[in-house]
């Protein structure tokens, strides 16, 4: 088998949580050799997770400025990830999910003329603005890809609708749930952390996350001012936990609204081992994340998703998780049904392996070695059908 080199290019936390399962596994293997470009998007937020699972990128671009336009920020990483690019001459371009930096990344891939393999593929709200502007990021993407890793077959079918050939599709999970399964079994010791200070004894802790750039104005005006009522009326039952997103535009909302109410703890943004032992210690999530949609059903714990529109319909559709948007009314009487309604409570909160079994890492590896046999087997498969027809 003929060695393979990989270029893995990353921005954020949740794109490096999603990319070390790959990368482990293709470290594993005698016959590819990585290398790692981050291109620091969230520089602050991405270091812990790198320590966390033994990352040292071979690349760090340091892109981001104060303020700085997706027009700018766009421009400036293709013209960095280009030069690592023409540096390393790879066989392959692997990217994840929706960031800027995964777009930029396939697409100076494609420039290149250098296959592009894209990891977390499919995934779709279908409404371009919500998430904004990772909706349509992904769709670019998923056009110039040469292989799609799909984590659910209903990724999948929304990639066949769009005029995408099966045999580029792989449906193999999502690898966030490989990286949960191993960081969870990782030793944990409250002492020192957030965890420390809760009272979990005595009161039922509800996780707050609010980042998304949609969110950002009158509708995170909106969920702040739900969660302060929500806090007033449960202050001797619930225990709100908020770690606040560095954005400013998000940081100083929540801080002016949530910042001195007694039962709400505003936090800085939390490790991903921290941030797994809270969203499992909790009793229910408030979120608008995307990673934690699919997280919390592997935990067994309730979701109220803080968006008009969900890209990950799995959880929505097997009842772990209820859309809700940014309506005060909206948001007020799901928290107040799902507090009060142990019926309810618990039809949500059951252990779901909705998007995946842990193996998403391994099999995408797996693909991706074999990829030029594979891909021309399917194809010899596809013509003798169409042929035969």
């Amino acid at each position: 088998m003929p060695r393979q080199k990989y270029l893995l290019v990353f921005g954020t936390r949740p794109e490096a949580i999603k990319m070390a399962p790959v990368l482990q596994a293709l470290e594993a293997d005698p016959h590819a050799e990585s290398v790692v470009c981050v291109t620091g998007q969230h520089e602050e937020l991405l270091t812990t997770v790198l320590n966390l699972f033994g990352i040292v990128p071979h690349y760090n671009l340091h892109v981001m400025s104060h303020n700085q336009q997706l027009g700018d920020l766009t421009a400036r990483l293709l013209v960095e990830i280009g030069k690592v690019i023409a540096q390393e001459l790879p066989d392959w371009v692997l990217v994840q999910g929706d960031t800027t930096s995964a777009m930029a990344g396939a697409m100076a891939a494609f420039y290149a003329k250098v296959a592009v393999a894209h990891i977390e593929a499919g995934i779709r709200s279908h409404n371009k603005s919500e998430p904004f502007p990772e909706e349509v990021n992904r769709k670019i993407i998923d056009v110039m890809a040469d292989v799609h890793f799909a984590p659910t077959s209903v990724d999948k079918q929304d990639l066949i609708r769009e005029g995408h050939r099966s045999n580029t599709i792989h449906v193999t999970g999502n690898t966030c749930i490989d990286a949960l399964r191993y960081i969870s079994a990782l030793p944990f010791p409250s002492e020192g952390s957030v965890l420390e200070s809760m009272p979990l004894l005595t009161k039922r802790l509800i996780l707050v996350t609010v980042h998304r750039r949609e969110n950002h104005g009158a509708p995170l005006e909106g969920i702040c001012r739900s969660v302060a009522y929500l806090a007033e009326r449960y202050r001797n039952t619930a225990h709100f936990i908020l770690p606040v997103h560095p954005n400013p535009n998000v940081k100083g909302t929540v801080l002016r609204h949530l910042g001195a109410i007694s039962n709400i703890t505003v936090t800085p943004a939390l490790g991903y081992r921290e941030l797994i032992a809270v969203a499992d210690a909790c009793h229910f999530a408030m979120i608008d994340s995307g990673g934690l949609q699919e997280e919390l059903p592997c935990l067994g714990k309730p979701a109220l998703v803080l968006r008009n529109v969900t890209d990950r319909r799995g959880s929505v559709l097997a009842g772990a998780a209820r859309l809700v948007g940014a309506d005060p009314e909206a948001i007020v009487s799901s928290f107040i049904e799902l507090m009060e309604d142990s019926v309810v409570y618990e039809k949500m909160a059951q252990h779901r392996d909705l998007f995946g079994d842990g193996k998403a890492g391994y099999r995408i590896a797996s693909i991706l070695q074999s990829w030029p046999a594979a891909q021309h087997a399917e194809e010899l498969i596809l013509n003798a059908a169409s042929i035969a027809a």
